[in-house]
């Protein structure tokens, strides 16, 4: 008889739900707004909020569950923005909202009488205020310096220059002021590229590179670094081959001492930088190639980065030197889906740490 009452009680707590609840009415997306009608008025007491942080597989989600009961079929669009929708009956009582993207974003709820709004920051809401932020993309190499050669005699500069330009217009697609150390086969001094980051007031510098080792090799894999002492061969080793052109005469142990004064500050916010970059680079690559490696976020002594008065990341977005990746990156999709990838981790640093 306890279990028969229990459930009945649990019956009945859920039927006197479904009565307390209010039907959802009508609802529209425009991939900026999401406006949700009521057939009475709606306010705070009646929704709930909350966010599941994005993991390597699954995406950043907001949900809000709404005291309310929804007839139709569940409704999802994932067509009208890069911030899928999705509204169905959770439970008796509950109509779920969930909101979805491989960035983070921010949303704003507004209730007003039998209306629900819930405006999504991106490009349509202008989350950046007064201005956009500014962002120098550095294309690595150049001219008559051509980076690593890879398979087929391929030339890095010319693999990083068709990257950042498909990453500038990524990122102008969402309202971010981009600039570009060159958009032409040029060479461009390494201080000259940082040199006019500084000028213009950039918010971050990030240069594009493609990876490579001696030879042919099945060493491959995405990885993002950011300036720092080099805590491991491999660092050193890809530092190395990337600050090749550079011409000093700074010593070894005058360089080492430079590195170890770098600014802390701009140190900890280069990192949370790599990793948004990193983070979201891989997610975008195996939407196209599901075993993309991910090479990890390293600290390097990149001279490229010294010298930048923001936060900076350099990205090697794949190995020349492997026969498959090599082959990826020559891939349309493929090279959309980087492209995407670094400009969705610019993106999520910006809504993370925007001062608006």
């Amino acid at each position: 008889m306890g279990k028969i009452a229990n459930a009945l009680f649990i019956a009945f707590a859920f039927f006197a739900a479904a009565l307390n609840a209010q039907s959802i009415v009508s609802y529209q997306y425009d991939g900026a707004k999401l406006v949700v009608k009521f057939e009475s008025a709606i306010g705070e007491s009646s929704y709930n909020d909350f966010i599941i942080k994005a993991t390597a597989s699954e995406p950043f989600r907001r949900v809000i569950d709404v005291k309310a009961t929804f007839s139709n079929k569940p409704f999802e669009d994932k067509k009208s923005s890069k911030v899928a929708v999705r509204i169905a009956q959770f439970n008796s009582g509950t109509a779920r909202i969930v909101l979805s993207s491989q960035i983070s974003f921010d949303i704003t709820i507004k209730t007003e009488d039998k209306t629900m709004t819930i405006a999504i920051a991106g490009k349509n809401a202008n989350i950046f205020g007064d201005r956009a932020p500014i962002v120098v993309l550095d294309a690595g190499h150049g001219g008559k310096d051509a980076g690593a050669i890879g398979i087929g005699k391929k030339k890095e500069k010319d693999v990083a220059l068709n990257m950042t330009l498909l990453t500038a217009q990524a990122l102008r697609a969402r309202g971010i002021d981009v600039k570009m150390t060159r958009q032409t086969d040029k060479f461009v001094s390494l201080h000259d590229r940082t040199g006019m980051a500084n000028k213009l007031g950039a918010d971050i510098f990030v240069s594009i590179h493609a990876n490579a080792v001696a030879s042919p090799s099945k060493l491959e894999g995405i990885e993002t670094y950011f300036l720092s002492p080099a805590t491991n061969q491999r660092a050193k080793e890809v530092a190395a081959l990337e600050n090749s052109v550079v011409v000093d005469t700074m010593e070894k142990n005058a360089k080492e001492t430079f590195l170890n004064f770098l600014n802390r500050e701009m140190v900890v916010r280069s990192n949370k930088l790599a990793i948004d970059i990193q983070r979201s680079l891989l997610v975008s690559a195996r939407g196209v190639y599901s075993k993309a490696r991910d090479g990890g976020v390293r600290e390097g002594p990149f001279w490229v980065l010294t010298g930048a008065q923001m936060p900076a990341a350099l990205v090697e977005i794949g190995y020349i030197t492997h026969k498959e990746e090599s082959k990826r990156l020559e891939n349309a999709s493929y090279q959309k889906a980087i492209a995407e990838g670094i400009a969705n981790g610019i993106e999520n640093y910006f809504l993370n740490n925007w001062k608006r």
